[in-house]
This record gives C-alpha cells, structure tokens and sequence, in this order.
C-alpha cells in the first residue's frame, strides 16, 4: 500500500512538470553507464560554483547587478533577496531533484538510493553550469531552464571520474502557467532534471 501511495505520488508529480517542453538534450560524455548494476548507494554532492545566470557569464555578476537595482528601488531589499536565491538551492533546488531521481528508481523498481551516503563507492556531482530563471508576468512569460554536468566519480577518489553526462535546456515551469514565482520555477527544473537523469539511466543501463 505504501509504495502505491509512492507511485501516485509520482505520477501526479510527473504530470506537472511533463506541462514543459521536452527540450533538453541528455548526452554522456565520458566513461559509461554499464557500472550502474552493481550499485544499491549513490552519495549526491551539488556544485553551483562556475555557473553564468541569464545574460551575465557569472552568478557573482547576476547577483551584483539584481541587488543594486532592487536596493534602489527599495533600500534592503536586495540584499533579502540574495540571501534568498542562495538559501533557495538548498531549501528547494536540491530536495526536489533528489525526490525526483529516487522516485523515478523507485516506481522502476530499481535497487538504487540517491542521498546522504557518504560510505558509498560512488558520488554523484551535479554541477550547474547555466541557469535562466525565467519569468511570468501573466501576459507574457519564459520558462526556467539549467544545464548541468553530472559527474559520478569515485567517493574516495573525486579525480577518478566514473562517468559524465550533460544535460541542456532542461526546462521548468508550473503546470497551467502558475509558475509566477521564480524559485518554484526553477525548482522544477531540478525536479525534471532528476527525473529525466532516472529514466535515462534505467533506459540505458538498467531496463
């Protein structure tokens, strides 16, 4: 019983973020996927470190630019909003890839936990490397979308890189356009991300 509750939870999940476009291009670039088999743990590490936000090259430059600009208009209120964009990735960025990823292994009955795992073999480093917020207005709107390099290297030996795979443009947006905030958005891109790395990696390696 519980783990139909999971699966609807899942589907119901599935739903909302299938409403964006299926635009993103998943693609390995190193190594592969054949050592999935023998894993049941995946330590998970993120890295927002070397990213470029909408029209800047640099998170720093995108942070600069939005903060002086809303402190002008507001004094203080930029600097409430920077607190929140880094708070955000890991109040809601990071939660809803990993509900994601193991949701996806979950409903595919596939024998893989995706966390805190630190004794794992294996580290999975999701690295964004891009990142639109997007907007909505009402009258006219953008969906969020990442790029993100997925690196699984080995726990004790971060150098040793097992696998890596891209994924562009993956999008995020609320189902029926109610995506007005913009950590919802992005949100669920990562939460598209993690489920389309599952399927991608059962697909491959695991079906």
């Amino acid at each position: 019983m519980k783990k139909a509750k999971i699966i609807i939870s899942l589907v119901v999940i599935v739903f909302f973020i299938s409403a964006a476009a299926n635009a993103q291009k998943i693609k390995v670039t190193q190594g592969d996927l054949s050592f999935f088999k023998g894993v049941t743990e995946l330590n998970l590490a993120y890295d927002f470190s070397e990213m470029g936000v909408g029209k800047f090259k640099t998170e720093e430059a995108y942070i600069e630019k939005k903060k002086a600009d809303m402190n002008e208009d507001e004094a203080g209120s930029g600097d409430t909003w920077e607190t929140a964009w880094h708070e955000d990735k890991e109040k809601t960025y990071e939660p809803k890839f990993e509900e994601l990823i193991n949701l996806v292994f979950l409903s595919k009955e596939v024998n893989i936990q995706v966390g805190e795992f630190t004794n794992a073999d294996y580290t999975l480093i999701l690295k964004t490397t891009f990142l639109e917020p997007g907007y909505n207005i009402g009258i006219s709107r953008k969906d969020a979308t990442i790029n993100v390099e997925v690196a699984i290297v080995e726990t004790d030996d971060q150098a040793n890189v097992v696998v890596l795979i891209t994924m562009d443009k993956v999008p995020g947006r609320g189902a029926f356009g109610g995506d007005f905030d913009v950590e919802y958005r992005i949100g669920e891109a990562y939460a598209k991300a993690g489920k389309e790395l599952a399927t991608y990696i059962w697909k491959k390696s695991l079906k």
